[in-house]
């Protein structure tokens, strides 16, 4: 059975086969870097196998549902009141570049494995995309960038959380290109209701 420590390390390790060559940029002005870790384990509240959706709820009360990949074999024996542990890394990446920089092409890959020992399934899964967007707006007094992406779409106003992030705004020119490399990371072992 995983332990909590061999999910984390499944995730780190993952971080290493997902990382890849980000292709790197002539010219960025600056890059900032963000990492999120989660880890949790929740209770199946509900199984819908012809939807394959599973229903978690979280120890703070939050409930979500959670469409389950085909990759998942054996889905089926998912049970109302097991455990299911999640570990996540979400890295991020931002990279920005002036406005003549060629960036790299948008792309986006996915690997997925999932294994049973007994009554325990596990699952894990590593994703590497990367998009570019135009800044059409930036606000340093309010913390905040506006992208679009250069082929079309919504234009989206982002909060800049980060003190590294709000320090580097003012470099920040309308027309640049901001380059976002995401590689995630997500592990998660379904334990039988003891």
């Amino acid at each position: 059975m995983f332990s909590r420590r061999s999910l984390i390390g499944i995730a780190l390790a993952g971080s290493v086969l997902a990382g890849g060559n980000a292709f790197a940029q002539d010219q960025a002005i600056v890059g900032i870097q963000t990492v999120t870790t989660y880890s949790v384990d929740a209770r199946i509240t509900a199984v819908d196998t012809a939807a394959r959706t599973v229903t978690v709820t979280y120890p703070d009360g939050a409930v979500r549902t959670h469409t389950v990949s085909p990759a998942v074999a054996n889905f089926g024996a998912a049970r109302i009141g097991d455990t299911v542990s999640i570990a996540l890394e979400d890295r991020r990446t931002f990279v920005l570049s002036g406005r003549e920089t060629p960036t790299p092409s948008d792309r986006s890959t996915r690997v997925t494995a999932a294994a049973s020992m007994g009554q325990t399934v596990g699952g894990a899964s590593a994703s590497k995309s990367i998009a570019n967007w135009w800044v059409v707006g930036v606000a340093p007094a309010a913390n905040t960038i506006t992208l679009v992406s250069p082929n079309s779409g919504p234009v989206r106003t982002f909060n800049v959380t980060t003190q590294a992030g709000r320090e580097q705004l003012s470099r920040v020119k309308v027309g640049d290109s901001l380059t976002d490399i995401n590689s995630q990371i997500v592990a998660v072992l379904i334990t039988p209701k003891t």
